[in-house]
This record gives C-alpha cells, structure tokens and sequence, in this order.
C-alpha cells in the first residue's frame, strides 16, 4: 500500500497506526497540496453492501461537522475494493499515548472533548465509539474527536458465534444491549475515560469481554476516590453519574457536562461530596475467577440453542460458591447476542403452587411481551388463572371450562409450552430458576414438561440448587 496512490490523488506515505478495522496512512492530496490521514479499511470483505453504504452514509455525517475539536472529514472513496476515509492529518499523540497526569490538564482534555461532543449531538450525530484512541492531541495542546463510528454497528460486534469485537471497555448498557440510545451513550464512555485518567484504572475490567460487559450492565461502580484519594469530591460525583446504568440517571446533554466541568469549585479538596465513600465500596467486586471451563461450556450450550436446540443446564453447589455469578453471565451472553431471559425465584417460605411461573407470567403479561404473539385466548385465560391481578387488562378473555383437576394441570402444562414456544419464536429465550431446591413438586413438573416439549425451539432453561 506504501507508496501507491488511491484514485490518482491520494499517495500513501508511511503508516501511522492501526486497529482491527483499519490501518491509517500519512497521505498527500495531489489535488489540493496538503497532506492528509488515508484510513483504509482492512476487513473490507466483511462489510457486504450494507456495510458499504453505512460506512458511506456515517462518513458523510461526520464529514458535515465543522469544529475545531473535531478531525475533519475530505472524502471517502474505494479504490481495488477498499474502501477508505481522507481526513485531517493531525500530529501527535492519541489520549491513550499521551494521557496528562495533572487534573487541571485532565479537565482542559475533557472540556474540549465534550465540546465536540455538544456540537455532534446538536447535528445528530451519535459517536459510538468514544476512547482515548480516538481522541487525538494536537502540538499545541488541542483535542481532536476521530473516528464517528466509522464501519461500527452493534451488528459488527457480535459476531455467530456471539464473540463480541471491538473495545467494550468503553460501552454504555444500551449500546451493549442493542437498545436505543443517543448522545447519552457518549457521555458514559466520557464517565469511562475520566474514571481511568483519574485512577490509572478502568472501572470494569476482565480478561473476557463478555464479563466487562456484564460489569458495565450490573456492577455498581466503585468512586473514583475509593481509588485515588486526591480526586475531588465534585469531579467523583460528576464521574460516578456519567457512569449510572440507565441514560435517565446521567447528565441530559453534553452541554451540561461542560457546564459542570466548568464550575470553579470542580477541583476543591475541601468540597463536602454528595456521599462519603463506605469501607465496603471500597472493596472491588472481584472477578469471577476459576470457572472459565463452565463458563464455556454454558455458552456452548446457549450456542446450540441459538440454533434451535433446546437445552438445559442444571447448577448446583453450596451458598457463595458463584452459582448467581455464573448465570448472571450466561445472561449477558444471551441479551447481547439478542435473546430474552425471563427469571422465577422459589423461596424457603414457600407460597402458592407454580409460584416461580407465577413471576415469569407477571413479568410477561405486565410488560405486554404476549401483545403481539397472537396467542389463543384460552392461553391467555389460563395465564390469567397464575396472574388473577393483571386480569383487568385482559377484561375480554374468558375463563376456561373447569375440568378435572388432572386434566386442568395438563391443560395449564401445554398452555404454557404454547408461550414459551411463542417467545422463542420472537427471540431466542434464557429461562431461569433460581434455588430449585426449595420449588414444590408442581413446579419441577411443569419444569421438566417444558424442558421436554421445547428441545426444538431457541430456548435454554437453567435450574440453580443446593445439594
């Protein structure tokens, strides 16, 4: 690639980094005289049409920003079926390379970033992948926002085989979960970048990258001052709120991140904080550690059931021995490779008959996951008999003939084989039961009658006991 020249107007110079998307070239512009960045896609097999005009399309989104804390887009193009972004060359270091080590230059960095972000969002345009990589520091002290998502898609990060790519150090819930999102998701990665250039540490970190996400998703974070007594109180707060699960808890805009950023008590020491730091918060969750040969063969398991398998996984084991830990991620695996999971809890108290179906049915019809499954009306009705509270938004359905109590609990039994099979025909289905060990005799029998009767459906059930 060195030393060719793109549609007989770029030449490529000398290599100045890469990822594993893209290598970025030194280039010259023939054209206009100026020398340029050339970041040429490396996985251009990948992208499919699709990919191809998504990479056009964001491309020109980031080419219609005109700030100074942003690189500047000049053209996209493809040349022998690689498809490649010019953009403004700017020397020096990345924030990764160079991170500053004094608070005050820490702040100067992440006022300008969220002054690009502030005019992005303002244009509509969402980052995505906010990283210290992608801010660049120019000579002169300057912040330069790059790489708006280019080539990125949650689609792209999960691959078949539900490997996720890409850094998810960095990644808000809703971006790991494929929900909805908008310029909040950027201010998460900003808590994410704050928190490690004021700590020296990420918040959320493992060797697998489906455990990082699992923090991001259900670990409460730990204070940035649990780990660095000398950040300020008021920056540990704006962090820890950058930082909350749901975009609702975060700041509402970038502007009003600046905002704060911008207050003269943001570095006093003597500031009282929101909430002190406990001793316990002090302690990190540690890492799940010791079962990644379990840990593999459930996602194995999830794996075939993506497929149209139906599994099930029995977890047994002793009170703190990591059962919960291990579900909750096989979780994660199963809501970012796009499944559903639906959770029942038997108690030591006990409690009326089925009562772990009884919460899954609640859950279901309360959430109006049913609306659109286009289920028989005598389901809904014997749903409806495990759920009586919910009735009233259901007021048109009928109860069911009494039969024989026999007859009845069949009845219920292949009622509730009918929505599990509707669920997973809608995503595939994560369906759990937490402390088997204290169920009654019903509900292990309806447990075994559903494990039975979905062996051909996207559907993966686990059951968690004591011995």
């Amino acid at each position: 690639m060195i030393g060719t020249t793109l549609q007989d107007r770029y030449r490529i110079d000398a290599e100045i980094g890469h990822g594993g998307m893209a290598i970025v070239y030194r280039g010259h512009d023939a054209v206009l005289g100026r020398d340029v960045a050339v970041k040429v896609m490396s996985q251009a097999s990948s992208l499919g049409t699709e990919g191809r005009a998504r990479l056009l399309h964001e491309a020109r989104a980031a080419a219609s920003l005109n700030h100074p804390n942003i690189v500047a887009v000049y053209d996209v193009g493809e040349a022998d079926g690689l498809p490649f972004i010019v953009m403004e060359l700017v020397e020096g270091q990345s924030l990764h390379g160079h991170p500053p080590q004094a608070l005050h230059d820490i702040i100067t960095v992440a006022r300008q970033v969220c002054a690009a972000l502030e005019y992005a969002h303002a244009h509509s345009v969402v980052h995505r992948d906010l990283k210290p990589e992608n801010v660049l520091l120019a000579p002169d002290g300057t912040a330069k926002l790059t790489d708006f998502g280019l080539a990125r898609s949650m689609a792209s990060r999960v691959t078949s085989e539900g490997t996720i790519i890409g850094s998810v150090f960095y990644l808000a819930p809703e971006l790991a979960l494929g929900h909805d999102f908008d310029g909040r998701a950027d201010l998460y990665a900003l808590g994410v970048m704050l928190y490690e250039l004021t700590t020296g540490r990420l918040p959320f970190a493992a060797d697998d990258p489906l455990a990082v996400i699992s923090q991001h998703l259900h670990d409460r974070v730990l204070p940035p001052r649990a780990r660095n007594p000398e950040v300020p109180p008021a920056l540990d707060d704006l962090i820890v709120s950058l930082l909350s699960k749901d975009p609702q808890d975060r700041p509402a805009s970038a502007s009003e991140v600046l905002h704060m950023l911008e207050q003269p008590n943001l570095l006093d020491m003597e500031a009282v904080p929101a909430e002190e730091v406990s001793v316990l918060e002090r302690i990190c969750c540690a890492p799940m550690v010791g079962r990644e040969q379990e840990m593999h063969e459930a996602r194995a398991l999830w794996n075939r059931a993506l497929s149209g398998q139906g599994q099930m996984l029995l977890i047994s084991g002793e009170p703190g021995i990591g059962k919960t830990r291990l579900v909750r991620e096989l979780v994660t695996q199963a809501e970012v490779s796009g499944g559903r999971t639906l959770i029942g809890i038997s108690y030591a108290e006990g409690g009326t008959p089925y009562a772990p179906f009884r919460q899954i049915i609640r859950e279901v019809l309360r959430d109006g996951f049913v609306d659109g499954l286009d289920l028989p009306e005598f389901v809904l009705a014997d749903l409806l008999t495990l759920a009586p509270e919910l009735r009233s938004r259901y007021p048109d359905v009928a109860d069911n003939p009494a039969l024989a109590p026999q007859a009845e609990q069949q009845r219920l039994f292949e009622n509730l084989v009918i929505l599990h099979t509707a669920l997973s025909d809608r995503a595939p289905l994560l369906l759990i039961l937490e402390d088997a060990h204290w169920a009654d005799s019903g509900t292990l029998s309806l447990l075994r009658h559903i494990a039975r009767h979905t062996r051909r459906n996207r559907v993966m059930i686990i059951a968690t006991y004591r011995e």
